[in-house]
């Protein structure tokens, strides 16, 4: 009998369904082993930065003596627990309480959690990636060193317990500054003035606005003359100057990666980005989708085919060649992008998933997925530019543009929701009716408007907007984004209002990050892009695990 061990116990009954009674498969439930929890061996410090591991808690030491007693009477022993950093760490660790040689060890991944994708993994199993497994190695006595080098300090400074974190500090210093760039701003009013003109069908109007020449992040504040101009405009003698009418395209978004996965998620379904991850953990498991942590946006070939296919299979329209994106500098492409399986539903069904969480968010990677494949939105931009001459020593020159769905594509299966919303930020225009007009062409206003308009102030950030900034700046990487944001509440240094998406720090919270910014690097958010190439760079077999964290320990001791 062949032993396999995964991480979760859904997994492990999923699995022994397929493999039957030749095969016994059972759970590791994450880590067997972390650093030990108290006294010098729980430090990370020079010279050497040993890391001493312990069995911790006795949920674990139960599951490693019952992995222990399969594995002897085991023929062969498989570890196929997730394929990324953290799954290749914790084989390693399954290596070393089970006395399995790294060397010798029969490691399988896959990217679903079907029959034919585990069979075949089993099929070809390799030795243990070791250089993941010093990546997430040197990743976790990073975050020991700080935690435990810095807390005490810390609670010292601010005059309460207090943690701090390598990637949660600089994740907690975005929305603090934000919240006092809020506090700090102060509104202007401008004005803006608008041409109602009649449309080419009796009722309709459209819009033109006046370009009042102010330079960009300037506003033009004039009221008396905005309204003199307003009032003026359906005498002014408008004459087409240019006028253009032409399709543009808009392609579909990729299927989702871990990042884009936890903001639209959180976005679309009105859930926190942990709810996002373990829904999207729970259909994993139980073979509903691909793997979903991921950097990468493309499929694999096997990927295209299925969702081409379930496109024609639904009498949708088909792109000729399949898609291909370019991933971001620093992504790990090791998977492919998140889609649905198709094993267990058929690609006819919108809904898989034990929970309405889980439905929904299947339902949204699978339309996804799927309309990454689908033709371009074709939509017919129409502008024009009116010169209706001098007023008042300014150009009365007005611009318009309209836009009009013409050949919807991938929008038939898949609408992305709107960023704008989240943030509190950007407004929706109403739809312009502009008519295809000719140059030289006099036209005459119906009425002019006067816009009252205020500037805003930076929105606060959502979960959905904070993970993109942590993305832009390099602040951990998507698989940790949703834990990031899960301390950040548990030590209460942010919180939200009543149903609001909106995130506030607390008092602590500020606190916090007035004690550790310009006093510890690790605040600072270039510091922690860099450590997070560091441990790219031991992945890919050409960082030095020691010196990134002697580079951490120096930057420690300088607060």
């Amino acid at each position: 009998m062949n032993l396999l061990i995964v991480e979760s116990p859904t997994k492990a009954k999923h699995i022994q369904h397929f493999l039957g009674s030749d095969w016994q498969v059972k759970a590791s439930l994450g880590h067997v082993r972390d650093l030990e929890k108290s006294g010098d061996k729980s430090h990370v410090r020079p010279p050497d930065f040993k890391m001493n591991y312990a069995v911790n808690d006795a949920k674990h030491k139960d599951i490693v003596a019952g992995l222990k007693s399969a594995a002897r009477n085991a023929s062969a022993v498989y570890l196929a627990t997730d394929p990324d950093r953290e799954g290749e760490a914790i084989s390693w660790h399954l290596c070393q309480v089970l006395g399995i040689k790294s060397a010798e060890a029969r490691r399988v991944t896959y990217q679903e959690v079907t029959e034919s994708a585990v069979k075949k993994a089993i099929a070809n199993p390799r030795a243990l990636n070791m250089k993941l497994v010093a990546a997430q190695e040197v990743r976790r006595g990073l975050d020991r060193m700080v935690g435990w080098e810095v807390s005490g300090p810390l609670s010292n400074l601010i005059h309460t317990k207090a943690s701090a974190g390598r990637v949660q500090t600089p994740a907690l210093r975005l929305i603090v500054e934000r919240e006092r760039a809020i506090q700090a701003f102060k509104p202007r009013s401008y004005f803006q003035v608008i041409a109602h003109l009649p449309g080419s069908t009796p009722g309709t109007t459209w819009r033109a606005l006046w370009q009042d020449g102010t330079k960009e992040g300037k506003y033009f504040q004039d009221k008396a003359l905005a309204a003199a101009l307003a009032a003026a405009i359906p005498s002014l003698p408008l004459t087409v100057t240019q006028a253009d009418s032409k399709p543009t395209r808009k392609a579909p978004a990729p299927p989702f990666t871990t990042s884009t996965l936890q903001m639209d998620g959180s976005r679309a379904l009105k859930c926190g980005a942990e709810d996002v991850m373990k829904a999207a953990q729970s259909l994993f498991e139980d073979g509903h989708i691909t793997y979903h942590r991921t950097d990468s946006p493309n499929l694999s070939e096997e990927g295209e085919t299925l969702l081409r296919n379930a496109l024609q299979s639904a009498g949708l329209p088909i792109i000729g060649q399949p898609r291909r994106w370019k991933a971001k500098g620093d992504a790990q492409e090791a998977h492919e992008a998140i889609r649905p399986t198709f094993d267990k539903v058929p690609p006819s069904a919108e809904v898989a998933g034990e929970d309405a969480i889980q439905q929904a968010l299947y339902a949204l990677i699978r339309k996804r997925a799927m309309a990454s494949q689908m033709p371009d939105a074709v939509y017919q931009q129409t502008s024009c530019t009116l010169n209706g001459g001098t007023f008042q020593n300014r150009p009365a020159i007005f611009r318009a543009v309209g836009s009009i769905l013409t050949d919807p594509g991938w929008r038939t299966l898949y609408m992305e929701t709107e960023e704008g919303e989240e943030e509190g930020g950007a407004e929706k225009e109403a739809a312009n009716p502009v008519p295809v007009l000719q140059v030289g062409v006099r036209a005459q206003a119906e009425r002019g408007e006067v816009l009252n308009k205020s500037t805003k102030a930076p929105p606060r950030f959502t979960e959905a907007t904070l993970i993109k900034a942590l993305e832009d700046h390099g602040v951990g990487r998507p698989s940790t984004y949703a834990s990031i944001i899960k301390v950040l509440y548990s030590r209460e240094y942010m919180q939200r209002k009543g149903k609001a998406s909106a995130l506030y720090p607390t008092a602590t919270g500020e606190s916090v990050i007035d004690a550790l910014v310009g006093r510890f690097a690790f605040a600072d958010l270039d510091w922690t892009r860099e450590m997070e190439d560091g441990l790219d760079q031991i992945t890919n077999g050409v960082g030095n695990a020691r010196g990134l964290l002697q580079q951490a320990w120096d930057a420690i001791q300088q607060g």
